[in-house]
């Protein structure tokens, strides 16, 4: 049986069910960064004012964040990117409190998690957007940037028990924060295997699902 692996380093309904093995990853050619300002329930390094958290953009919204934001009804934010033809469609929703922590939940329970729609994004690479609908619902107004899709960490796994099953594996997430030009990134990195959620640390979540 498979489980999420996370691994630190320096620096439409979907069916939530397992993956066979195969000899190849999804295609990922693009993602998106969020800014995660100072302040929040994320870490931030000593000396920064944002961390960043990465979420590639996998097929019809395969890949999935979730970035705990404790405000009045609200748990937290799920923010999932999809891919189109040259471009990055990103649906926010604002997840409402229940009495299970967000950090406990499946993936089926997080598709199932009840949530208010925060609005629709699209943007191509290197182009800037604001989660503007987020603040008609009281939350902070994330920005985030396309970009293109990240390879894994210089020496990341490559397969064998307990690893991401392919080689060049790109369907992960990470969150990092720098703390200035002379110090390294410090961040967490996540590869959710199909069907589970795994922790970024104490930045956010990370969930891959598998649409029908």
């Amino acid at each position: 049986m498979l489980f999420p692996i996370v691994w630190f380093f320096a620096l439409p309904p979907a069916q939530c069910q397992e993956e066979p093995f195969s000899s190849g990853g999804p295609a990922v050619t693009l993602g998106i960064e969020i800014n995660l300002p100072s302040g929040g329930a994320w870490p931030v390094a000593a000396g920064a004012d944002h961390a960043v958290l990465y979420i590639p953009a996998v097929g019809k919204g395969e890949m999935l964040g979730v970035i705990r934001v404790p405000e009045g009804r609200f748990a937290g934010v799920l923010v999932r990117p999809s891919m189109g033809e040259n471009s990055v469609k990103i649906d926010v929703s604002a997840l409402l409190k229940a009495p299970k922590k967000l950090s406990e939940v499946t993936c089926a329970e997080m598709q199932s998690w009840p949530s208010e729609a925060a609005g629709s994004y699209e943007g191509k690479k290197d182009e800037s957007l604001l989660l503007s609908g987020l603040a008609q619902l009281g939350l902070p107004v994330f920005k985030v940037r396309v970009v293109g899709v990240r390879g894994p960490p210089p020496g990341g796994p490559k397969g064998g028990p307990g690893h991401p099953p392919y080689a060049g594996f790109r369907a992960f997430c990470d969150c990092s924060s720098t703390r200035d030009a002379l110090n390294a990134d410090m961040g967490v990195l996540a590869y959710p295997e199909a069907g589970k959620c795994a922790k970024i640390g104490e930045c956010a979540q990370c969930c891959r699902i598998l649409n029908p």
